[in-house]
């Protein structure tokens, strides 16, 4: 059961493809730069798990859970200071006492949150790491469980509630090689809230530890 307005979806969805496609394309067309590397020493891939805060809804008791994430980063530019970033995260928390206008029935379970986002980021050499920013607008998807009750029967649906999603991120990056460096990261979501009910979720904190390579 989805309860979103079809338009906006479609319009969310195709703004973040044509975003990623953008990153293709401006890799075929920066071939003029730098002709000693390859256009996929230019193609990163990050990767980290993490700690999720949430906070912004006294009413519900949403405990710490994990965030796992992985991206697609291009830097199209010599010396890496700007670059593109597509993120998915996944987090995962448990709930407790949700109230009378939240999108679940169930006082007991699990929230799963799906966030994807793309944006622009600067990089900045400080000493042996290098300090990034990004910020990325994007598209945050929550899936909860609802409990019907029949005159014979007790059945779970899944509900899936789409928001609009806002991500900030910093963080450092020290290489051990090249192309390949450990990360640490701090980041901040937020979830716009949609139609009349509260979102379990509207703000959380992460901090984030893993690394990020290219393919060759």
């Amino acid at each position: 059961m989805v309860l979103w307005p079809d338009p906006l979806f479609m319009k969310l969805s195709g703004w973040l493809l044509r975003g990623v496609m953008l990153m293709f394309l401006s890799a075929t067309s920066m071939r003029g730069y730098g002709q000693s590397e390859s256009i996929t020493s230019r193609i990163y891939f990050p990767g980290s798990i993490g700690l999720n805060i949430p906070f912004g809804n006294p009413k519900v008791n949403l405990q710490r859970g994990t965030i796992l994430t992985t991206a697609l980063e291009y830097r199209p530019f010599p010396g890496n200071a700007l670059f593109l970033r597509f993120n998915y995260d996944a987090v995962h928390n448990h709930y407790q006492q949700v109230f009378n206008n939240s999108p679940t029935n169930v006082n007991t379970g699990k929230l799963s949150s799906s966030i994807f986002s793309l944006g622009m980021g600067y990089r900045h050499q400080a000493g042996i790491v290098k300090l990034f920013g990004i910020l990325q607008p994007g598209l945050g998807i929550n899936n909860y469980d609802r409990v019907k009750f029949n005159p014979e029967t007790i059945s779970i649906d899944q509900i899936t509630r789409r928001h609009f999603a806002f991500k900030l991120t910093t963080g450092a990056e020290y290489y051990l090689a090249e192309h390949f460096a450990l990360t640490i990261e701090t980041s901040y979501f937020y979830l716009s809230p949609l139609a009349s009910y509260r979102l379990l979720n509207p703000q959380s904190l992460n901090l984030s530890i893993g690394f990020t390579t290219t393919l060759f």
